[in-house]
């Protein structure tokens, strides 16, 4: 090992006293001269710059490491979020031909039976007096956005109920909608 360590210094001290030509040769002087100004921007661009700090490098890279690696699993979340969401919307649109064609049953149903009709409670029309919102709202986070358009579409109605003259009871399902609506 010794006869490696000696024989790569010779060799480095050799190659630093040759006096072949080509030892000396360096690249031509006249249009590196010329592109001194022109390309002082692509040093900086090509540069890769290390922040160190109190000798800590490697602690801060492995930090940028885990903020990256949670965003990616930040992101992965928000996308399976946004496909249960899609999902139960799925689910109560499919759930729209049942309620259509119940109203329709009830519908022909008060026709046929005419005046018989004021018998039966859930046949009679009356006037709407009190209305039951209910607000859906998560209960941790990663789902700002969606609780925020919640509220703010509770909001909106109940300030057109109370346009009509129609009050309004809240169902609150969700520690965000109920922190909200306590307030």
């Amino acid at each position: 090992m010794k006869f490696l360590c000696i024989a790569a210094t010779a060799l480095a001290t050799a190659q630093a006293f040759t006096t072949s030509p080509a030892a000396f040769t360096t690249a031509p002087t006249a249009p590196a001269l010329n592109n001194v100004f022109t390309d002082a921007g692509a040093a900086h661009r090509t540069r890769r710059a290390t922040i160190v700090m109190d000798g800590k490098a490697n602690a801060i890279r492995d930090r940028i490491t885990t903020v990256n690696n949670t965003k990616k699993i930040t992101s992965a979340m928000k996308l399976v979020a946004a496909a249960k969401v899609r999902r139960a919307q799925d689910s109560v649109m499919a759930t729209r031909p049942f309620s259509e064609t119940l109203q329709a049953v009830f519908g022909g149903l008060i026709q046929r039976l005419g005046g018989e009709a004021a018998d039966l409670p859930l046949l009679t029309q009356r006037e709407v007096n009190k209305v039951t919102i209910v607000v859906i709202t998560g209960d941790r986070g990663l789902c700002g956005g969606y609780n925020s358009f919640m509220i703010k579409k509770a909001e909106a109605r109940i300030a057109e109920l109370k346009g009509q003259g129609i009050e309004s009871d809240l169902i609150l399902i969700g520690k965000k909608g109920a922190s909200y609506f306590k307030r």
